[in-house]
């Protein structure tokens, strides 16, 4: 009988083994790892635990993206109860710098209104005509950026600061008027560690508080 043959029959007949339990303290295979022989049901064992850890590893792993949720959903409450009590678009940028400063350790930021007079008080604005040539490349697709801005950029949004900023997230502050996506302005969040805010690393988050962020804004633009 060929070894072909004996696998085949093995693969119709699951439970050979079952039936025949002597044989697995008989068989023998070599250790993964010392090279000795050990018996069937040694291996099984070993392949038991090694997927029990695989397991228990991806279990953590999880727990830790949970909790890591959790806490990111809890400064998010936090950011949008303070923004509703806001009454004016100082108190809203106010908040914004105070939470991500405090809450999500961002190091630099900046918002940018989109206006072509100032507004009163100290929200920085400037008009869409002289921001969309600068920004048009980062706010070509819908939803937020990450990742590494240009020079150009980067010095349009974090001014004095743009040495300091290996990378950013920038969110768009929007209202859908008509089907058509109109900019009211963005919060840039940057960070002095080029790989922060990376875009492999996904932007769902980003997009959930720039929509809130949208809609708190509306409610105080003039």
């Amino acid at each position: 009988m060929r070894e072909e043959d004996v696998v085949r029959y093995l693969e119709k007949t699951p439970d050979f083994f079952e039936r025949n339990p002597a044989l697995l303290e008989e068989l023998t295979i070599p250790h993964p790892v010392h090279g000795g022989a050990i018996s069937l049901l040694e291996r099984q064992v070993s392949l038991l635990r090694k997927s029990n850890g695989d397991y228990r590893g991806q279990f953590e792993r999880l727990v830790d993206v949970a909790r890591e949720n959790e806490g990111i959903m809890k400064k998010s409450r936090r950011l949008v109860l303070k923004c509703l009590s806001c009454e004016t678009l100082d108190d809203f940028a106010g908040v914004i710098e105070e939470v991500m400063r405090e809450d999500f350790n961002i190091a630099y930021q900046s918002l940018v209104l989109f206006n072509d007079t100032d507004f009163d008080g100290s929200v920085r604005t400037a008009s869409w005509e002289s921001s969309e040539p600068i920004l048009k490349e980062m706010l070509v697709n819908s939803g937020c950026y990450c990742g590494v801005l240009s020079v150009a950029e980067s010095e349009f949004l974090f001014q004095s600061q743009s040495n300091l900023v290996m990378s950013s997230a920038i969110l768009p502050l929007v209202s859908r008027e008509g089907g058509q996506v109109v900019y009211h302005g963005v919060l840039a969040l940057g960070s002095n560690r080029l790989n922060h805010f990376d875009k492999d690393k996904g932007s769902l988050f980003l997009d959930f508080l720039s929509d809130l962020l949208s809609a708190l804004l509306l409610r105080l633009l003039p």
